[in-house]
């Protein structure tokens, strides 16, 4: 079993599922869908780095792209800053 990120239609909202394959965990997130996440797009298994997080229970940050604002420099943690700020009123 590994850890997978299931992502939504939503741009900021990604679910975290332990699956042995993405369509297990597609159909794992699928009953942890809420309203207003919209429809999954993607399923992918957590990075090394992720899966460490996770492990400790930190909220994980990741794009759908793949990058990560935990981890990266100062501009694109700024970038994720300002993305997370313009949905804040739907979460």
């Amino acid at each position: 079993m590994a850890w997978f990120l299931a992502f939504w239609s939503r741009p900021s909202t990604a679910t975290v599922v332990r699956a042995a394959n993405a369509r297990q965990a597609r159909s794992r997130a699928q009953h942890k869908q809420k309203r207003g996440y919209g429809s999954i797009l993607a399923a992918r298994r957590a990075n090394p780095q992720d899966a460490r997080l996770i492990r400790r229970g930190v909220w994980v940050r990741r794009l759908r792209d793949g990058s990560s604002p935990q981890f990266g420099g100062a501009r694109s943690r700024a970038r994720a800053r300002q993305q997370r700020s313009a949905f804040r009123h739907w979460l």
